[in-house]
């Protein structure tokens, strides 16, 4: 049998029933099943005993099924990996018998061993985390045991007894945070030992004395006798052999943990397949079939499941099993909310707008619409740092939406929402691991208010967008959209300059917008060699500029013109002539490029009523071609203007 493309099983099938027999009617459908229960798979090898200590009230070893005393009282509490133990700050204790089973004799055996665990404080004291203990071993039994730490910061490491330096004990001083979580393995490989901790190696000497064989128990959060930790303990291994620092590694897994043994099956979709073989050449047909049943134990088998800890808002869907018939029930599913962050204008934004876009041009675009209204979309982003209920939040004023029930936006994600998504696909693809929904009615193009309510018709947002200076009139069907600058700051909606265009045509919903190359990191890229000012390929055009044209700084003929053109067109139903500013923009960058008007060539301002764009379009190449045109007819006024482009 493979599971997911591992040879999980393989098992020998006895022919308890004939093909005739089925064939006859005379074997019911379930002659011949035989159960074989899947295998678990190990992190790392070689474990002889692992308590993911996911449940105070069954604490089992997954390896052989040894059970763990609890000695007092330890309750459930959130965990590196689900959850973990509380052993508070009372005498508590867990107690695993070693005796009856003899599991640690591969450990004294070989004369090596390593323990796994993670721990997070309750307070800092004399205390021994575990303590494995033998007969014949000095010192109260000490054979393997470890004060993660002392009351003095102390980390110490026995073997084989206390407490001499060069035969039972590597100790050593931590400034760590005890209170935190932090990832502890304790190793030793005859006579040399080694302390990790998350992760690296911390510590490590060498202990001559070999661990004793008469192994009596083992206990976590205490020696057996005293020294109890006021610890929280999680996912608790030990292993019969020194494990390597790669495999410590994996364990630790950059802080996030992975569990040392997983089940054969992953969360998800699994593929299952059988492959299936006759005993000879001249065995009879086949008939096979295969039947997958899940069980549970968990509890010991009385449908307690372990504590769920919600640290967001979130939607459970659950099933329960019936011990009895063997089934499980039909799925149901709840909405869970945290009393937390209230959502408001500290930790949700609007972080996109793409009021006006481009008309449809492309095949697939124009079978969806015609209409370019029809390609808006708004983007939300949640700056804050715990997931946002918008469970009653709305547009009062705008266009038309409320969010439905239990929509959860976490911390640092986006969501979409879109006028037409037939034609929102066709422009930008579907949205992929991002939320989106539909919205009725349609943004202005003249610019208007957005009024974004929550419950209660407490006011979030409440701006106006429009599509005259000092707003940035490219987001005027030019192609481009308005994106907030810097929105982690959660800057004001109101305030044009709070807002630039998109880089790129279209924008970039769903996504941050990508972060503008700099002149440094261009002119590392193309091996400039002179300044800003300086012209390295003499074609008239400084290193500077053909940074925010795009052009190539080693290419003359390459040296892209800031173009002045008349062309006759119509506007308002009369033809006239116009004067048309044409220029190449590199779209990598962040500078923005502005033409200023000046009747003395001494004072130079951006005027848009003098002044207004046309067109960006994309030249497929990472940059764009902008044109610019003069809102009066050529001829027209008394005085004579001079016309620059610049780029701060």
């Amino acid at each position: 049998v493979y599971i997911n493309g591992v040879d999980t099983l393989r098992q020998n099938l006895s022919n308890t029933a004939t093909f005739s027999s089925y064939a006859n009617g005379t074997v019911g459908d379930e002659a011949g099943w035989k159960d074989f229960t899947l295998p678990n798979f190990e992190l790392v090898p070689g474990l002889i005993a692992y308590w993911p200590l996911d449940s105070a009230s069954t604490i089992v070893d997954k390896v052989a099924g040894i059970p763990g005393e609890v000695m007092g009282i330890v309750v459930d509490a959130e965990g590196v990996i689900g959850s973990a133990v509380n052993l508070g700050e009372a005498s508590n204790w867990i107690r695993v018998d070693a005796e009856a089973t003899e599991w640690l004799a591969p450990a004294s055996d070989a004369n090596a061993m390593s323990v796994s665990l993670w721990q997070k404080l309750n307070t800092v004291r004399n205390s021994s985390t575990f303590w494995f203990r033998a007969a014949s071993t000095p010192s109260n039994a000490r054979n393997f045991q470890a004060h993660i730490p002392w009351g003095n910061n102390n980390i110490y490491f026995d073997t084989g007894g206390c407490c001499g330096g060069g035969d039972t004990r590597i100790v050593k001083l931590s400034d760590i945070d005890f209170l935190e979580w932090h990832h502890f393995v304790f190793v030793k490989d005859e006579d040399h030992k080694s302390i990790y901790v998350d992760g690296a190696l911390w510590h490590e000497g060498d202990n001559t004395t070999a661990l004793f064989d008469d192994w009596t128990y083992l206990a976590i959060g205490s020696s057996g006798t005293g020294d109890y930790a006021a610890a929280i303990v999680d996912e608790f291994g030990v292993w019969g052999r020194a494990i390597t620092p790669d495999e410590i590694a994996t364990i630790y897994n950059g802080g996030s943990g992975s569990p040392l043994m997983t089940d054969a099956l992953s969360a998800g979709a699994n593929t299952i397949a059988v492959e299936i073989h006759q005993a000879s050449g001249s065995s009879s047909d086949i008939r096979f079939d295969m039947m997958l049943r899940g069980k549970t134990s968990q509890g010991g088998g009385d449908n307690v499941s372990d504590p769920l800890f919600f640290a967001e808002p979130a939607i459970l869907r659950t099933r329960s099993y019936n011990t009895g018939n063997e089934e499980w029930s039909a799925l149901t599913e709840a909405f869970f909310t945290i009393e937390g962050a209230t959502v408001d204008t500290s930790n949700l934004v609007v972080s996109e707008l793409h009021y006006h876009p481009a008309n449809p041009t492309t095949p697939a675009e124009l079978d969806e619409s015609s209409d370019r209204d029809d390609f808006e979309f708004l983007e939300f982003l949640n700056i804050g740092r715990a997931a946002l209920d918008l469970t009653g939040i709305r547009f009062a004023a705008g266009i038309n939406f409320a969010f439905p029930n239990n929509t959860v936006l976490k911390a640092g994600k986006r969501l979409l929402l879109i006028r037409n998504r037939a034609a929102f696909e066709a422009r930008y693809g579907a949205p992929v691991g991002i939320q989106s929904f539909e919205y009725t009615g349609r943004l202005n193009n003249d610019g208007e208010q957005l009024l974004i309510t929550g419950d209660g018709q407490k006011t979030i947002h409440d701006f106006t967008y429009n599509d005259q200076l000092p707003w940035p009139k490219e987001g005027d069907g030019a192609g481009s959209s308005l994106i907030l600058v810097n929105p982690a700051d959660g800057p004001p909606h109101g305030e044009p300059a709070s807002w630039t265009t998109s880089r790129y045509l279209g924008g970039s919903p769903g996504e941050a917008e990508p972060a503008g190359l700099t002149y440094g990191a261009w002119a590392a890229l193309n091996g400039i060699k002179g300044e800003l000012n300086d012209d390295d390929d003499r074609d008239g055009i400084s290193n500077y500029w053909e940074f925010l044209f795009g052009s190539r700084p080693d290419l003359a003929s390459e040296a892209p013109a800031f173009g002045i053109t008349v062309r006759s067109i119509d506007v308002d139903g009369v033809v006239d002539d116009y004067l048309f500013l044409t220029f190449r923009k590199n779209l990598d960058v962040d500078v923005p490029l502005t033409v200023e008007v000046s009747s003395d060539l001494i004072t130079w301002f951006s005027d848009s009523a003098m002044i207004e764009p046309v067109s960006k379009a994309d030249n497929g190449d990472g940059t764009a071609t902008v044109t610019f045109r003069f809102a009066d007819p050529v001829g027209q006024g008394q005085s004579r203007n001079f016309v620059r482009l610049r780029g701060n």
